[in-house]
């Protein structure tokens, strides 16, 4: 009741029921004002800077047409109600479910190339993501959690930062897995959750939703799905942004990178011992299996 009670307060319509989608980073909402379904985000308050960003991105992306949830503006036309407890942010409900991009590799190139190149009239700034968010925060996790074989990841994600830091730079989504890609019963495509949004990497968004592989498990076959799957992805949003061929041909060193940020932002959240030394063996195993099947592999 208290969430429908802070709703009912700062946003004009009136709510009457709310049920539980999805408990995680922050907490998601169906919630209901008569026959009227909205979505509603309950974020925490460790998480109020990215949210409050990632719901301006969302609203200026819907004001150029950009295919977003439409952000519901509360009374005092913000669009995000803070609470005691963190943030409400509450939008359109828009019917459907997560994408498949082998299915549908060339809509989600199309759209991918139209988010970067829209957003470069953002002006509302940008969070800089630098070798201490790909790599760093991870090998400091390591160390701290005084694992054994901290210096091998350490000097892996050297290499990996000297293949990509001299990349171009740009605006990065930074979270661009099926989830996050929204197919409605129509066909049409939506992208959602802006909160990790930076100036970064523009090609770390292709490679993560063109990445086919299995984060917890080596599968061989997973190089060569992900490579078929950016093919098709990567003509359909050259039409609407440029990519440097430095930066195309890095898309597998993305992957790897997406491993070190990624696992650091699991561990950020759940603790240190949310993990342990044989799961790390396993990725660091991972690693090496993918850097030597990407040295036999052929360029895209």
């Amino acid at each position: 009741m208290e969430i429908l009670n802070a709703l009912n307060e700062r946003y004009p319509m009136r709510f009457d029921r709310h049920e539980l989608l999805r408990d995680g980073g922050s907490t998601s909402y169906a919630v209901f004002s008569g026959g009227d379904k909205y979505f509603l985000r309950a974020i925490k308050p460790a998480f109020f800077d990215t949210a409050v960003r990632g719901a301006d991105i969302q609203a200026f992306l819907h004001n150029q047409g950009f295919p977003v949830p439409p952000v519901i503006r509360a009374k005092d036309g913000k669009p995000y109600v803070q609470t005691a407890d963190g943030l409400l942010i509450l939008y359109a409900f828009v019917e459907g479910g997560e994408s498949d991009p082998e299915r549908d590799a060339e809509e989600i190139g199309a759209l991918t190339g139209r988010l970067h190149n829209a957003m470069k009239g953002y002006r509302g700034g940008l969070v800089k993501r630098d070798k201490h968010f790909y790599v760093g925060r991870y090998v400091e996790i390591l160390k701290k959690k005084q694992y054994p074989k901290t210096d091998e990841f350490k000097t892996y994600g050297n290499e990996l930062w000297e293949k990509v830091k001299d990349l171009p730079r740009g605006y990065c989504h930074g979270d661009m897995y099926c989830g996050n890609i929204h197919k409605t019963p129509g066909g049409a495509h939506y992208i959602l959750d802006f909160d990790t949004s930076c100036e970064g990497f523009p090609m770390y968004d292709p490679a993560l939703i063109c990445n086919r592989t299995d984060y917890f498990n080596y599968d061989e076959n997973g190089y060569e799905r992900s490579k078929a799957v950016f093919s098709r992805f990567l003509p359909e949003y050259l039409k609407y942004n440029p990519l440097e061929i430095e930066g195309i041909d890095a898309f597998f060193d993305f992957i790897a990178l997406y491993h070190f940020a990624l696992q650091a932002t699991i561990i950020e959240m759940y603790g240190l011992d949310c993990v342990d030394g044989l799961f790390l063996d396993r990725q660091l195993d991972w690693l090496y299996k993918w850097r030597a099947q990407c040295e036999r592999g052929t360029r895209i």
